[in-house]
Order: structure tokens, then C-alpha cells, then sequence
């Protein structure tokens, strides 16, 4: 008895294709029939691939074009054009380099630093600008009419305070997902907050931590050189590409380090702050860095744990 479910046959394998010689086409061989186009020989894109990629770099003209668009009309918002323009020109920059959730949530984060200025410096009764954003290189404002360092220190050790708040909440809400993409974006921008935070606390004008830890000692700015020059001979040994921004910090801290040794032999510098009061902006100064180096090893090893990154000697 026949079996009434024979095996399917095997289609013959398919003929060798050769180049038919002028370099664009080819056909079967041993046959003399018509090339075949490369188009059928090489896979094209999905369609879902095309859309996709059609899709960001829609999305990037879009948003290049509505910055051009509207960004005269920001220019009737006064003190904050500079804010909104720059801020735009930065998500661009950072959406280029991380992609656009990763990179509005770094960017966010450096705001929120720097509205920790300007919370500090307004409860110290001073006149402080909105955040102006550096286009990949962080955001800065600008304070005048301290009174004395420590007045000053309150107001540098504000956005530390304020960011590494901001970060740890990143982490702390993304213990509270499940596993997930979500989960390892907040994971991933708590680490990016803690890092950026403990960076600027690097006790070298014209970062925050130059400015927090000279009202103790003259002497700290010339530690926050060193901690740079480390830092370059670090990406020198590593084979890394060096951040441009490390010498442009570097360059300023030892022009205004040196200002600084040069105006006290000439007897222009204000008299140091009480010892109290050394004491008690060490000792903050000191629990900044702690605490952001402990939620960025916290943030580090949670991600490890999940199998991303890499192990930090």
C-alpha cells in the first residue's frame, strides 16, 4: 500500500551565478539567459528598518527645523532665549550621541543641577541668571555679589546637592520596575547623574568643587590639578579618546590657581573664613563626594548585575 503522506521532493539546488562581466549584473551558469539584476541577488532593508531609519532622521530635521523656525520667536522671552535655544541646540548634540530617551534625560539631569544653583544662590538673596547650556559641554550660570567664600560655597555646593538628589531618585524608581528597558534607562542616567556630580565636586576652579573647597584651603585647587592630569594620563594609557573638555578645565584651573597664589603674596586676598565655618563646608563638601561616589558604584554594580557594561578597574 501506497504511503498516503510520501516525503516532499527537494527542490534542485539552485544554479551558480557568475558575473557576466561588465562588473553590475550577473546570470546563471552554463545558461544564456538574461542577467539577473543584484537586486534580487542582495537582501535590501526591511521595510520596518527603512521606516525606522526614515524615522530618526525625520525626527532630527523636525527638530532642527522647528528650533530654526521658533527659536526667533524665543528671542521675545528675554533672559530665557539664551536658556531655551541653547537647551535645544543640546538635545540635538546629546540625542546624536545617546539616542533621544538616554540623551533628554542626561540633559535634564544637568538642568536640574543647575537650578540647584540658582535655588541656593536665591535663598543667599543673590541675583543669579538662568542656565545657559554648552552644547554637549554641560550648562553654566552666573551669581554676583558674594559677600565672602563661604557665600560663595553655599551657592557651588547647590548643584551637587541638587543633582545627586536627582540621580538617586533615578535609581531609587528604577529598583521599583520590573526588569526592562525602563529599568536599565533610569539605572543607566543614575549613573550618569552620580558620575557628573562627582566630576564637578573635583576640587579645581572653574568646577563647583574648586570653588566649595577653596573656602578651606588655597591649596585644594592645586590637588584638583593634579586629579586632572590623572584623569588625562588615564585616557592617554587607555588608548581612549581624550574629552577636549578636560584640557579646557585644566587650562582655567591653572590660570586661576595661579591668580589666586599670586594675589595672596600680594596681600590682596580676603582674610580666611573662621574655622567653624572651614570646618563645616569641609565636612559638606566631603559628604558630596561620598554620596555620589556611593550612588554611582551603586548604580554601576546594579547594572553589572544585569549583564550591562563592563567591569571598572
Amino acid at each position: 500500500m501506497a504511503d498516503p503522506f510520501p516525503p516532499p521532493i527537494a527542490p534542485p539546488p539552485p544554479p551558480a551565478l557568475v558575473p557576466t562581466g561588465d562588473g553590475y549584473t550577473w546570470r546563471a551558469e552554463g545558461s544564456a539567459q538574461a542577467p539577473i539584476p543584484p537586486s534580487s541577488i542582495h537582501q535590501e532593508p526591511s521595510r520596518s528598518q527603512q521606516q525606522r531609519r526614515g524615522g530618526l532622521a525625520g525626527g532630527a530635521l523636525a527638530a532642527l527645523f522647528g528650533l530654526f523656525k521658533y527659536g526667533f520667536v524665543l528671542l521675545k522671552f528675554g533672559k530665557l532665549s539664551g536658556t531655551f535655544i541653547s537647551f535645544g541646540l543640546s538635545l540635538l548634540v546629546y540625542i546624536g550621541l545617546f539616542g533621544w530617551q538616554f540623551g533628554l534625560g542626561a540633559l535634564l539631569l544637568i538642568a536640574i543641577h543647575e537650578s540647584g544653583h540658582m535655588v541656593f544662590a536665591r535663598a543667599q538673596r543673590l541675583p543669579v541668571s538662568a542656565p545657559f547650556f554648552l552644547f554637549g559641554f554641560g550648562a553654566v550660570v552666573t551669581t554676583k555679589g558674594f559677600r565672602d567664600a563661604r557665600q560663595e560655597a553655599i551657592v557651588a555646593i547647590g548643584g551637587p546637592v541638587v543633582g545627586t538628589a536627582a540621580a538617586l531618585l533615578c535609581y531609587v524608581f528604577a529598583l521599583s520596575l520590573p526588569e526592562g528597558h525602563t529599568r536599565y534607562l533610569f539605572l543607566a542616567l543614575a549613573y550618569w547623574g552620580c558620575l557628573v556630580n562627582l566630576f564637578n565636586l573635583i576640587p579645581m576652579s572653574p568646577l563647583d568643587g574648586g570653588r566649595v573647597a577653596s573656602a578651606v584651603s588655597k591649596w585644594a585647587n592645586v590637588a584638583g590639578i593634579g586629579v586632572i592630569l590623572l584623569l588625562i594620563a588615564g585616557y592617554t594609557a587607555s588608548g581612549a579618546a581624550l574629552n577636549p573638555f578636560l584640557i579646557i578645565i585644566l587650562l582655567f584651573g591653572i590660570f586661576s590657581t595661579v591668580g589666586r597664589f599670586r594675589r595672596a603674596r600680594a596681600g590682596q586676598e580676603p582674610p580666611p573664613l573662621a574655622p567653624n565655618v572651614r570646618l563645616a563646608i569641609g565636612l559638606a563638601y566631603v559628604a558630596m563626594l561620598v554620596i555620589s561616589a556611593v550612588g554611582m558604584s551603586a548604580a554601576h554594580s546594579t547594572l553589572l548585575s544585569h549583564g550591562i557594561g563592563h567591569q571598572i578597574v
